[in-house]
């Protein structure tokens, strides 16, 4: 696990996402305008960005979808693999899990299931 910090903000990421930002950072170094105060996209609706998006998808055969998204998938997947909704929270920047609960409660409905399992067994 490798934590990036930025300002408040603190995201763990995997090894292989930041071997990818390595290289992409490498490739803004060659350019002209890089400076010290680098970020990955500036402008995350760079169109050469959702050019990429569609490529993929499309040789993929999946629908494209918009880059943000890409941030909904994300908390659906780690809700999927049950990561606590505190985490999601956390991940997504949202200030309060009330936030996060209202975008992605539909995603825990196996929840009502397990309290019932367990409070059967112990009934």
């Amino acid at each position: 696990m490798v934590v990036f910090s930025l300002d408040k903000y603190t995201l763990e990421m995997s090894t292989q996402l930041i071997e990818i930002l390595e290289e992409q950072r490498k490739r803004q170094q060659l350019l002209h305008n890089f400076t010290d105060d680098y970020r990955v996209c500036n402008n995350i609706r760079n169109s050469s960005v959702e050019r990429k998006n569609r490529l993929y998808s499309a040789t993929a055969g999946l629908k494209t979808i918009r880059i943000h998204d890409f941030r909904h998938s994300h908390a659906s997947f780690l809700a999927h693999k049950n990561i606590k909704i505190q985490e999601i929270a956390r991940r997504l920047g949202h200030a309060k899990i009330e936030e996060t609960w209202k975008t992605y409660a539909h995603l825990y409905p196996k929840d009502k299931e397990e309290a019932v399992k367990v409070l059967n067994i112990y009934a």
